[in-house]
């Protein structure tokens, strides 16, 4: 159990580990890689450290250095036996994207995890890649599953849901058959899977739709702006598509950042993250932050390894309440649990609409987020698919519960610095899945 005061001072600068998006993608491909993966700034959760697991039960030499400095040797011919088990533990990431490199392969393989990711849904990664040729058998949707590889067909696909895993599952999967996958978007997700495939020498053709001025079939005299496809992104992967080797150095995580940045918002105070990710499909946590009344300054912009990166300054402001819906919704999915605590403390209503895909991560995090906030006094109504919350000043410290979900825990770790009284958090260990230096990190900016 960890115990947390309240603090009279924020600020300071950080540089938070690297991003574990990235992390799962680099560990995974080094699979495929014709010469070896240096990865710089590997990210230290378990939940990276399972995608390294998994790729070394199917051949891959790991040699680590210093630094979170890894050297990723794929395998000359990569071989399974039928009773392999690989354990994702808790990583739904790695799960999903492994499911389909291996259903590119010429191996059968069984996936399982802990509890928790049991209880999370496969079918929308088995539906696609059965289409495509593999063969999954899983319990009613769920781990365990075993996978039988095999050659490919050429794929199209146009995203029934949001989805950078399923994604990048099936770009995984063509990938490792050597067969053409075109992906269509309506909402456009994180893109680390197809700019690493294209830093490593992968060929992969990304076409952004944009609306253009036409003319109004309704009334010639006016025009108007029109997309000229129902769909927003397309991803094309060539069959002839190979990934050689080279270097990723990964940026700080930006999902990681966001709890510090909550704490700056929340003061009004300053706190700078070093070397952070700036990934502009993973960046609406920024225009959050600014919508709610803060100011965001980013230093020393560069793009190294195709992601772009920089020293980012948020200093909180006068609070005021957004609602969240829509495409909004979906940049944050991640950073919803501590956008709820930034809301406990915003005088007025905040609506969360359209996260009903909280519901089935680590936790529940929609019922998880609105319990622990009614511990701190906060009135929280849980809708169908979101949060309502009314927030307010003077709140009470609390024991809060994590229901062994990292984001939960971090997410009130911040909000107990805010808080009238000591707090707990019942189980801090379970920040390790994503960040172990949280604690850390936590004590260089609040004192």
């Amino acid at each position: 159990m960890k115990k947390i005061l309240p603090v009279k001072h924020i600020g300071g600068s950080i540089t938070v580990p690297g991003d574990k998006s990235i992390g799962h993608r680099a560990a995974l491909l080094s699979l495929l890689a014709k010469e070896p993966i240096t990865v710089i700034n590997y990210p230290s959760g378990q939940d990276c450290q399972i995608s390294l697991n998994a790729v070394q039960a199917l051949g891959v030499k790991i040699e680590k250095l210093e630094n979170h400095k890894v050297v990723l040797t794929s395998p000359e011919e990569i071989k399974a036996d039928p009773e392999l088990i690989i354990d994702c533990g808790n990583s739904g990431t790695t799960t999903r994207l492994l499911s389909g490199l291996i259903a590119g392969l010429p191996i059968e393989v069984i996936l399982t995890g802990d509890k928790s990711l049991k209880s999370r849904p496969m079918k929308r990664i088995i539906d696609p890649l059965t289409e495509m040729g593999a063969e999954l058998f899983s319990d009613e949707g769920h781990l365990p599953m075993r996978i039988r590889g095999n050659k490919l067909l050429p794929f199209e696909y146009r995203m029934p849901v949001a989805s950078a895993q399923v994604k990048s599952s099936l770009l995984l999967a063509g990938l490792a058959s050597g067969c053409s996958v075109t992906i269509r978007e309506d909402t456009i997700t994180r893109d680390h899977t197809e700019l690493m495939i294209e830093e490593l020498g992968g060929e992969i053709n990304v076409r952004l739709i944009k609306a253009v001025l036409v003319d109004d079939p309704n009334d010639p005299r006016k025009r108007i702006m029109q997309m000229q496809e129902p769909f927003k992104k397309e991803i094309v992967l060539s069959s002839k598509t190979k990934i050689s080797g080279g270097e990723i150095d990964i940026p700080g995580d930006i999902s990681t950042a966001a709890f510090f940045m909550a704490a700056a918002a929340i003061s009004g105070k300053s706190i700078t993250i070093n070397n952070l990710g700036l990934n502009k499909t993973r960046t609406a946590f920024f225009d959050y932050l600014k919508a709610i009344g803060s100011e965001i300054n980013i230093e020393n912009r560069q793009t190294v390894s195709g992601e772009s990166r920089g020293d980012v300054t948020v200093t909180g402001g006068l609070l005021k309440p957004r609602k969240i819906s829509g495409e909004t919704t979906v940049g944050l999915i991640d950073e919803i649990p501590i956008v709820s605590v930034i809301a406990a403390f915003t005088p007025g209503t905040t609506i969360i609409r359209d996260a009903a895909e909280l519901k089935i991560k680590e936790s529940d995090r929609l019922t998880a987020a609105a319990e622990n906030l009614k511990r701190m006094g906060i009135k929280c109504g849980l809708l169908e698919d979101g949060l309502a919350i009314e927030g307010g000043r003077d709140l009470s410290g609390a024991d809060f519960v994590s229901y062994g979900d990292h984001r939960i825990a971090m997410a009130f770790s911040i909000a107990s610095l805010f808080l009238v009284g000591p707090s707990t958090i019942d189980d801090e260990t379970c920040v390790d899945i994503s960040c172990p230096e949280f604690y850390d990190l936590l004590d260089k900016i609040a004192q």
